[in-house]
């Protein structure tokens, strides 16, 4: 199956009368609000920025997090000023592809958000996994890095404890691994041998690697997981040999997410428009953000590193694929 594209892709394009999302906007999470509303966290780069002379990423490309809320989930209004801005040592290169989990702890619904941290330029090394939370989408605080050491991206926290912990999945090349915490300060200030324990043991935390030729090079969790009956449904990324990034979907057991008990064969999306050819980066559908809405799938996804776009299916057909490919 392939997902649906909303007929008038793209819903937010780079803004040249906004300095700070005038270069693009793109790789977006999503997240329901309590006042029912949909909110996006978007990737945001101001223009001035130029192509390396080797060709590999661009100078003067630094980025930042903006947000825009919906009535609908598909016409969305930015907010004047980004949310999350480069002012710490250690996101000073930018703050890159957040992904959003609404978590009740506590009796408390807090929106925790994964981003990537830049402590150098890209390309260089320098990719940490940092946290920011919000309560209300106008008030967000930092927590700093939460996966020391390792240069890793793509992380997304599961929206409800797994048998009592709190579950994550990010991705060390070129597989997806998981990490379990006992709450949010553990996630926030694990003690001082939990990620020096956790890295010998990594490939007992490996849950998927590459398998089809589309995601040869590499995948990436996507959206956070969605809870079902079936399953926690995944939403993901893979990137071939020749740089083409497709989206694919699996399920993982409830109980032990770390268990993939369906996994499409084929990518549900890939570039084929103009707008997911042609950008910043060619061909690239990039999923981050994934919620339901009456039965429908809505998938936010970043387009050629240029702009935001939607796709959707009802979940009932997407888990009826799904089960055509259990393990």
């Amino acid at each position: 199956m392939k997902l649906n594209r909303y007929e008038h892709n793209p819903i937010l394009q780079a803004n040249p009368n906004k300095k700070w999302e005038s270069g693009a906007v793109f790789n977006c999470g999503a997240a329901l609000g309590e006042d029912g509303r949909v909110y996006l966290l978007y990737r945001a780069i101001p223009l001035g920025y130029t192509r390396k002379p080797n060709g590999t990423g661009y100078d003067d490309y630094i980025s930042s997090v903006g947000c825009a809320v919906s009535e609908d989930g598909i016409a969305f209004a930015p907010f004047e000023q980004p949310v999350i801005e480069p002012t710490e040592d250690y996101d000073r290169f930018g703050c890159e592809d957040p992904r959003v989990t609404r978590l009740k702890i506590n009796g408390q619904i807090l929106y925790l958000i994964t981003y990537t941290a830049l402590f150098g330029p890209a390309y260089s090394g320098s990719d940490r996994v940092a946290l920011a939370s919000t309560e209300d989408f106008h008030t967000f605080r930092k927590h700093g890095v939460v996966i020391p050491g390792l240069d890793d991206k793509d992380a997304v926290i599961f929206p409800e404890l797994v048998n009592g912990r709190m579950a994550m999945l990010h991705r060390v090349v070129p597989d997806i691994q998981i990490v379990y915490f006992d709450d949010v300060e553990q996630l926030v200030n694990p003690r001082e041998d939990f990620w020096n324990e956790y890295r010998a043991s990594l490939e007992e935390f490996t849950v998927m690697r590459p398998k089809y030729e589309w995601e040869s090079a590499k995948i990436g969790a996507g959206a956070p997981p969605i809870k079902t009956e079936e399953g926690w449904l995944l939403i993901y990324h893979g990137k071939d040999d020749e740089a083409v990034y497709r989206t694919g979907m699996a399920l993982l057991d409830l109980e032990e997410p770390s268990v993939v008990i369906a996994r499409s064969p084929h990518p549900i999306l890939e570039p084929e428009e103009e707008y997911e050819k042609v950008g910043d980066t060619a061909n690239v559908v990039f999923p981050e953000g994934a919620i339901v809405i009456d039965d429908t799938l809505y998938v936010y996804y970043g387009a050629a590193d240029k702009r935001c776009c939607l796709a959707t299916a009802r979940l009932d057909d997407v888990l009826d694929y799904l089960a055509a490919f259990r393990e």
